[in-house]
């Protein structure tokens, strides 16, 4: 394990975290204002420079649609004019319920820029009306794309997510391991949320801290994802997998999270089970950061210089 950041909070960190404190918890309104507060996470947040946005919709062939499968839909995202050496398959958090790439345009191209990457958005189907594995199933499909159709060669893929969809990741890459695709390079978590039984010790300990998630937001919103499958299902919650089924599934981890997250645990959790597997594994945790901190590119040091770090260690991996 690693401190991710500086010791020393930058002014700007703290100012955003007095706004976050004055401000109502999206995680804790209904469904329908979460959706739409959500669309507006990268308000704040810097625009990428020089990014390509092109739209993705490769629907089924007649063969497969037989066999339901429903294609692939989301955003590339690259530099314009790079000659990107990873192709990266990014899954968006927001409690398997809420947000959607429309508002994760800005992040993705700051992750492309950063891990030197072509970024498919992918653009995943949302519990309640879809409810656990459909997002599973539609993520293990844009992989077998990936690998099958745009002839991106296992090593050179990379899974990332954040939150949410850094536990989608985890489960991700588990099925696809069942469904015998190749493991891919590597995998960046950023807060990730692993266990959804939401019963780890953190979400006792950092509740006076953590300024946008608590136990009940994220309890509320397992039950609307697991639609009564069981949340102790190692398939849905990824940290409660088999040492041997990580070891068969997951590349090498880099897992950053804030110290000031109901979710630390979570992530200390997924990188004890890599470690118990044998999976190379790089555990940073910022202190005092929030949940997702990495979003706020432009808005304090910190998000750019955590991206950065991502860089550098996927660099190494190659």
């Amino acid at each position: 394990m690693s401190s991710g950041g500086p010791t020393v909070v930058s002014a700007e960190a703290q100012r955003f975290a007095e706004m976050l404190r004055q401000a109502p918890r999206m995680a804790e309104m209904p469904l329908a204002q979460q959706r739409a507060a959500g669309e507006h996470a990268e308000d704040l947040s810097a625009e990428p420079e020089d990014v390509r946005y092109d739209t993705v919709s490769d629907a089924a062939d007649a063969a497969d649609a037989a066999d339901g499968d429903a294609g692939v839909a989301g955003v590339w995202v690259q530099e314009t004019g790079a000659a990107p050496t990873s192709t990266v398959l990014y899954l968006f958090g927001g409690g398997h319920v809420i947000t959607s790439p429309a508002s994760r345009h800005k992040f993705a191209g700051h992750l492309a820029r950063a891990l030197d990457a072509r970024v498919l958005l992918l653009d995943y189907p949302l519990a309640p009306e879809h409810p656990y594995p459909q997002d599973v199933d539609a993520a293990v499909r844009a992989a077998r794309w990936l690998l099958d159709r745009q002839g991106v060669p296992p090593e050179r893929l990379v899974l990332v997510g954040e939150s949410s969809g850094g536990g989608l990741v985890l489960e991700t890459l588990l099925a696809a391991a069942r469904a015998g695709l190749p493991r891919p390079g590597a995998a960046y978590l950023m807060s990730p949320w692993a266990d959804l039984r939401c019963s780890a010790p953190s979400f006792a300990a950092r509740r006076g801290v953590d300024l946008e998630c608590s136990h009940e937001s994220l309890s509320r919103m397992a039950g609307q994802y697991l639609d009564g499958h069981d949340p102790a299902d190692p398939a849905a919650s990824p940290v409660l997998a088999a040492p041997a089924d990580a070891a068969r599934a997951w590349p090498p981890l880099l897992v950053q999270v804030g110290s000031h997250e109901v979710l630390l645990d979570d992530a200390l959790a997924v990188a004890r089970l890599a470690a118990l597997a044998d999976v190379p594994v790089t555990l940073d945790v910022w202190p005092q950061m929030q949940h997702f901190f990495q979003l706020g590119v432009g808005v304090y040091p910190e998000a750019a210089a955590a991206l950065a770090r991502a860089g550098s260690w996927l660099e190494h991996q190659r």
